[in-house]
């Protein structure tokens, strides 16, 4: 009697997109949250899995991937995955070395054709493959979307590079996450497979996983029914373009997305050696800054963390307007987790990896993602205090600007404003003094926010900006981007500028 209940049970799992090894283990209580978020209307769907032992042993999906058409989210349905595209461009590269195509140690210069950086801080020869991998190739943060809806003029990734493909910092010592660094990594596989990036994907690594729902950027499947994006009120958005298809481009479902996991955590050969793939998970520049999360560093398309509470894990998070997704591996317990949402709200699907997390580990207490955990108020390190002054570098004009750190708390940035000219200034620049909404810092690192705007013939000045500083600390000399976003309902892009600093 009790074999013939464990085989009706199993029987049910299964005709619910479930393994036998679903029994083991409970999600009833990460299924009420999911169903208590969509009637609250939190999100429009999520899709969400878990393998471990190399078997799916748990996939649904939840609400609707179109809303206005009352059409189903299922396991199949391909979402856009944002930034965790970066971990299948990350595979394409140990493809090609694999293939012996490329040298992941080898110069960027030699595969990037007629590309070239701007040297600012950093210089072009030293930068290597492995460091776009990492994001310490010295390029800054960066991202453009463009939204089909509006007529707004669209760089492909060519002009882009050629306007933002900028050297901050040296190479090999500074974690600076970069857009800009993934799209040329794509760049790179076309120019050295010979094909197009989204070719390329498709015939090496796609295929032979048989993940017959992912692609790059669109389908050539025209049954596939891609989720639609919304914002926080349910609103459908529409198609958003970027011009970096490595760094946010892919979309899949989660039945591929968990089979990818389950990829990444094979031992046998199969495309790339278990050495390759641990390497992805593990190699760590040990001269490199990472102020960023806990206690973690970014490797090869991932971020790991050796000890999350006695468990060593990798994951790579995605969001943008419209989607926020997840892809986690415990090596160790060889388990994969997978989440896919076609709303932005990364705070819920960092519950759910949690929830998930521990049903199939219940004495694993993960560590909330925080990507400035460690970050402190600056008063806490008084090396920053007084008056450092400079310039901020934007299209071929220096702006003189002094950014002033005060005992109690305030930070004052003083700078040239060249956008608000009149005839009563004579067209001449006015000065702009400005109060930092924050300021904090860890280890050598600063990161700061203020209004302000930058005379660039790219940024939308239609739009309010906000101005991100993000500087590094060497002795008397701060140096590092400002990052100018538009202050508006939608994201339109991260440009990063120059600047550099000396104490007074």
């Amino acid at each position: 009697m009790k074999t013939f209940y464990v085989i009706l049970l199993s029987t049910f799992f299964f005709n619910n997109s479930f393994s036998q090894n679903a029994s083991y283990f409970n999600f009833d209580l990460v299924e009420k949250e999911i169903e208590t978020a969509l009637s609250n209307k939190e999100i429009p769907s999520i899709v969400i899995a878990v393998a471990k032992n190399g078997k799916i042993i748990y996939e649904k999906a939840f609400g609707y991937s179109d809303i206005e058409n009352s059409i189903k989210a299922t396991i199949n349905t391909p979402y856009q995955l944002a930034s965790v595209s970066k971990v299948f461009t990350a595979t394409g590269i140990m493809l090609l070395q694999h293939q012996k195509k490329i040298d992941i140690y080898e110069s960027v210069e030699k595969y990037m054709s007629s590309l070239e950086f701007k040297e600012i801080g950093g210089t072009a020869s030293e930068v290597k493959v492995i460091d776009l991998l990492n994001h310490t190739s010295g390029l800054g943060t960066y991202f453009h979307l463009n939204y089909a809806d509006e007529g707004a003029y669209h760089d492909n990734f060519e002009n882009a590079f050629n306007k933002f493909g900028s050297l901050f910092h040296p190479s090999g010592k500074v974690y600076e996450y970069s857009n800009m660094g993934y799209g040329l990594l794509d760049y790179i596989i076309g120019v050295q497979s010979g094909t197009s990036f989204s070719n390329f994907m498709e015939k090496e690594l796609f295929k032979p996983l048989r993940l017959k729902n992912t692609f790059i950027d669109k389908s050539n499947n025209i049954n596939n029914q891609i989720a639609k994006k919304y914002n926080a009120n349910l609103k459908v958005l529409p198609q958003i373009n970027t011009n970096t298809k490595g760094a946010g481009d892919v979309y899949s479902s989660i039945h591929d997305l968990i089979s990818f996991g389950i990829f990444h955590l094979d031992v046998n050969d199969n495309l790339l050696n278990a050495n390759e793939r641990l390497l992805m998970r593990t190699y760590k520049n040990q001269n490199v800054l990472y102020p960023n999360y806990n206690e973690s560093f970014y490797s090869i398309g991932w971020n790991a963390k050796p000890n999350d509470n006695n468990y060593n894990i990798v994951w790579h998070e995605g969001g943008m307007m419209g989607v926020s997704s997840m892809l986690k591996l415990i090596p160790d317990e060889n388990i994969a987790i997978a989440i896919i949402q076609n709303s932005y709200n990364p705070a819920f699907c960092q519950k759910i990896t949690t929830m998930l997390s521990k049903v199939v580990l219940p004495n694993y207490d993960s560590t909330p993602i925080n990507p400035i955990a460690h970050y402190t108020n600056y008063t806490s390190d008084p090396s920053y205090l007084g008056k450092w002054k400079g310039e901020i570098e934007v299209d071929n004009l220096s702006i003189p600007c002094t950014l002033t750190f005060k005992n109690n708390g305030d930070i004052i940035m003083d700078y040239l404003d060249y956008t608000y000219q009149s005839y009563f200034t004579q067209n001449n620049p006015i000065p702009n003094k400005t109060f930092l909404a924050m300021g904090l810092v860890n280890k050598n690192s600063f990161l700061g926010m203020y209004p302000g705007n930058l005379p660039s013939k790219n940024i939308r000045h239609q739009f309010s900006q906000f101005l991100s500083l993000k500087l590094i600390k060497k002795e008397n000399i701060l140096s590092g981007i400002v990052v100018s976003l538009p202050a508006s309902e939608r994201e339109y892009y991260a440009y990063p500028y120059y600047i550099k600093l000396k104490r007074e």
